[in-house]
């Protein structure tokens, strides 16, 4: 069965039980827009770096939620035609799906917020079973400070504490301003496209310090599969999803390896699948001033005037001294392990899954 099939049955099922439940269903994007400033999930800060794409943000959206169900996945709960929870998810890598845009309004003092996401888990549960999926991990990225997605998703990753079942990775997140696009490296310091020898040190460096699901998510195994699948998805349905793999080395020692997300203005509100990841393997050996000289060569492949920047470890920048805005908590699910977190999600919350 086609992903398109399958949201369709399921979101049948699924309002069948509960009326006001929808799934991958067709959604009014004013009412999006409306219900996204209701619920604080656009703030004003949020607002002011997207208002002069509006028209753009828009066209991206009526695509992933009203065209390509293969590469987005949303859910809703609704009542005479007003939205009071929403949570969605993308085909972010070869294999994994990526939770976003999860934001809940009261209505009738039901907890919609924990509807929609028991809605979503009951959707993965058996989605990932489908090969047309291309699905074996489940992430997001939330703000530690958030109780609701500190307990949701946080909570099962510590009860379970089996990093190759469930991860947590924190990063430090500054946005980065192109000022220093001249500046060359130093000698003995070079950046160039990731070989799989560099693959290979990076991946074994992280497991190392980590243990967690990053390099298996994010298809970063020195075989060099790449991410055909996912790019020629995204090509056909009109949108851009890229991913280039950098090495910053020292005399041909590895140092960090810098992770180029792209995909289309507004593609997530966070622009987190618009950004740099910099994943630091040799903190001792790496200068700030160096790190930050090959970041700007790397922000000429962004349209954005401000391109964010993800650290991991956090232990690096603030070893260094380099002021972060925040940070966030990447949350990695293995699927083989859905049926212990539904049940930890029944257990906590006191909701039952169908």
């Amino acid at each position: 069965m086609g992903v398109s099939a399958y949201s369709r049955l399921t979101h049948l099922l699924s309002n069948a039980l509960d009326p006001h439940a929808s799934i991958s269903n067709d959604v009014d994007m004013d009412d999006l827009w409306e219900f996204f400033f209701q619920a604080g999930f656009i703030y004003p800060k949020k607002y002011g770096l997207i208002q002069g794409q509006r028209e753009t943000f828009k066209e991206t959206y009526v695509k992933l939620y009203q065209e390509h169900p293969e590469i987005a996945s949303h859910f809703t709960y609704q009542k005479n035609g007003r939205i009071y929870s929403h949570i969605s998810m993308v085909r972010a890598y070869e294999r994994a799906w990526m939770v976003h845009h999860h934001a809940g309004l009261p209505m009738d003092k039901r907890r919609t917020g924990l509807t929609v996401l028991r809605q979503m888990m009951h959707y993965l549960n058996d989605m990932h079973r489908l090969p047309s999926a291309h699905m074996d991990y489940v992430m997001c990225y939330y703000r530690p400070e958030n109780k609701f997605p500190e307990r949701v998703f946080g909570g099962f990753a510590a009860a379970l504490n089996e990093p190759r079942g469930c991860s947590l990775d924190l990063f430090a997140y500054r946005p980065y301003t192109r000022l220093s696009l001249g500046s060359n490296l130093p000698d003995g310091w070079s950046l160039a496209e990731a070989s799989k020898m560099d693959l290979w040190e990076f991946a074994r460096s992280y497991r190392h310090s980590s243990g967690g699901l990053l390099v298996d998510a994010f298809s970063l195994g020195s075989e060099g599969k790449g991410h055909p699948t996912l790019e020629r998805a995204y090509t056909q349905a009109g949108l851009i999803r890229e991913l280039k793999l950098y090495s910053l080395c020292w005399r041909e020692k590895l140092c960090a390896l810098l992770i180029v997300n792209r995909s289309n203005l507004g593609f997530n509100l966070s622009e987190l699948l618009n950004s740099i990841s910099v994943i630091v393997t040799n903190a001792e050996d790496l200068p700030w001033n160096v790190l930050s000289v090959a970041i700007a060569h790397l922000t000429s492949e962004y349209p954005l005037p401000r391109v964010p920047v993800l650290f991991y470890p956090t232990s690096y920048v603030e070893s260094h001294g380099i002021p972060s805005e925040k940070n966030y908590q990447l949350w990695i699910l293995n699927v083989q392990y859905g049926n212990e977190y539904m049940d930890y999600v029944q257990e906590k919350f006191r909701i039952a899954f169908p």
